[in-house]
């Protein structure tokens, strides 16, 4: 019986023409528009210095790092601006964000103070570890083979070409364009919550006709309740695949290497989207068009807060309201993407995961508890 009513319950959705452009063909004429507006901006010089604080407590090393800091280029272009400053002076301008971290230099130790995680603070940290690699190298010469420790070797460490560049700078090569896509990703995720209102609409008997038929109907309502979200879910899953397989060949868009993480994004993404949808559908009380309205305002301003309109709202609601951050799908779908393409260490990515499944599992068991506890006096 579940099989049966899956199927039938497919064929349903995918005759329903308005859902299908709005979950489907609105963000792929969406990308359109993203791809003619952001385009030109790969063409421009990525990477401007980062300007980076130096506290010397010690002079033992600074002097060897301070040279090294200030050779380092990418492209023929300086990538580093490092400055002077007391322990005092880094902390506010830290905080200010006129730099992005800077370094304490002691006689036995090198450290790296940062306040966010980013691209360039994912530099200084891997410029520090090759640093501190090719000191620890010439230490073992010197204790194990200090023939081999000539001059030339000793002053490469200050002068290595392409230093950064040995390491992968971020997860991929780079792309502007890409953050905007990320939320516009992110946007169609929470599309599907038109799919799971669909489904409550159809379900609840004080809602539409067809739920009074299925209120009469010999069949375990849950059954019926499983069918109608998995089949919601094949249809909106299908359809976010589709979109990314669009926006990665057409519209050349690059969301690096990572696709298992990224299509596991999108699913949980498309879940937590679905459930939202069912848990507005039986919770709220109004008619079917003021839910839709309430829906669409809700990911409006979702996508806004992750920085789709305004990108420096993203930055300013981390610093300040992090926790907007954290329930926001939106924010966490387009997050997550970032991660993925700008970082070698993913451990966050995962943070942000846990949260759509937990954002997913509080809609299910609202509408749980809302599906049990309905009852008519009359169909």
């Amino acid at each position: 019986m579940f099989t049966h009513l899956y199927v039938y319950r497919l064929k349903v959705l995918l005759k329903d023409k308005p859902l299908m452009f709005w979950t489907f063909l609105f963000p792929v004429c969406m990308g359109i528009f993203f791809t003619a507006a952001f385009s030109g901006l790969d063409d421009q010089t990525y990477f401007d210095q980062i300007p980076v604080g130096i506290v010397e407590e010690s002079h033992t090393q600074s002097d060897t790092f301070f040279d090294t800091i200030k050779a380092i280029e990418s492209d023929e272009t300086k990538m580093f601006k490092p400055v002077t400053l007391t322990k005092k002076q880094a902390e506010k301008q830290l905080n200010d964000g006129a730099i992005y971290g800077y370094y304490v230099i002691t006689d036995s130790d090198i450290t790296l103070n940062l306040n966010q995680q980013g691209i360039q603070q994912s530099l200084l940290s891997v410029f520090l570890n090759q640093y501190k690699q090719a000191q620890q190298t010439v230490g073992v010469l010197q204790e194990e083979a200090p023939e081999l420790l000539t001059t030339e070797l000793a002053a490469s460490i200050g002068t290595q070409q392409n230093f950064i560049q040995v390491a992968n700078k971020t997860a991929s090569k780079g792309s502007t364009k890409s953050f905007f896509f990320f939320t516009l990703v992110g946007m169609s995720c929470m599309f599907g919550f038109f799919w799971g209102l669909s489904n409550t609409n159809d379900e609840q008997a004080n809602q539409s006709a067809n739920g009074i038929r299925l209120s009469m109907a010999p069949q375990n309502k849950m059954t019926i309740v499983l069918a109608n979200l998995a089949a919601a879910f094949t249809v909106f899953v299908t359809e976010l695949y589709i979109i990314l397989a669009i926006f990665r060949f057409i519209y050349q868009v690059d969301f690096g290497t990572r696709w298992n993480l990224i299509l596991l994004t999108c699913t949980i993404s498309a879940l937590t989207a679905i459930s939202m949808g069912a848990c507005i559908g039986n919770v709220l009380k109004v008619p079917l068009e003021q839910k839709i309205s309430l829906g669409v305002t809700f990911q409006i301003v979702c996508s806004f807060l992750a920085g789709m309109m305004v990108p420096d709202i993203k930055h300013l609601i981390s610093k300040h309201v992090p926790i907007l951050g954290q329930i926001n799908p939106v924010n966490l779908v387009s997050e997550s993407l970032y991660k993925l393409y700008y970082y070698e260490n993913i451990d966050s990515f995962y943070i942000n995961l846990v949260c759509l499944v937990i954002l997913t599992v509080i809609f299910v068991l609202l509408s749980f508890v809302y599906e049990r506890r309905a009852q008519y006096v009359s169909v």
